[in-house]
């Protein structure tokens, strides 16, 4: 039986501010509608541990378009969180560690939906 709470998560290298030393991307894990996050705006979420905070939460919106989001339906939720703070640089985030941030937040998204509200 798949119970498979979390769609996916997605990493997409974008500078958010090219003047700015910053992490190399931001990381993203979109959820379903039964989830009880869903539609909850991410300053609104108190219960998540991730680099900086959440940062984003929307409808999957057109503009997500790439790798791992073209699979994600359009009815998913999807948080994310970016690595664009003071002292962030691409040393100290590079792919490796925004991917393995992301997997931390799709864990906890999971266990969210397991234990519930």
């Amino acid at each position: 039986m798949k119970w498979f709470v979390v769609k996916g998560f997605e990493l997409i290298s974008v500078k958010l501010n090219q003047s700015l030393p910053n992490g190399w991307g931001n990381g993203y894990v979109a959820i379903p509608p039964s989830h009880p996050l869903w539609g909850v705006d991410y300053s609104d979420v108190n219960d998540i541990d991730v680099h900086g905070g959440l940062t984003y939460s929307e409808l999957k919106i057109p503009h997500m378009t790439g790798k791992g989001f073209s699979d994600i339906p359009s009815n998913y939720w999807v948080f994310g969180f970016d690595t664009s703070h003071w002292d962030d640089t691409e040393k100290k985030w590079p792919k490796e560690a925004v991917e393995a941030e992301a997997k931390r937040l799709f864990c906890q998204l999971m266990d969210i939906e397991i234990g519930g509200l």
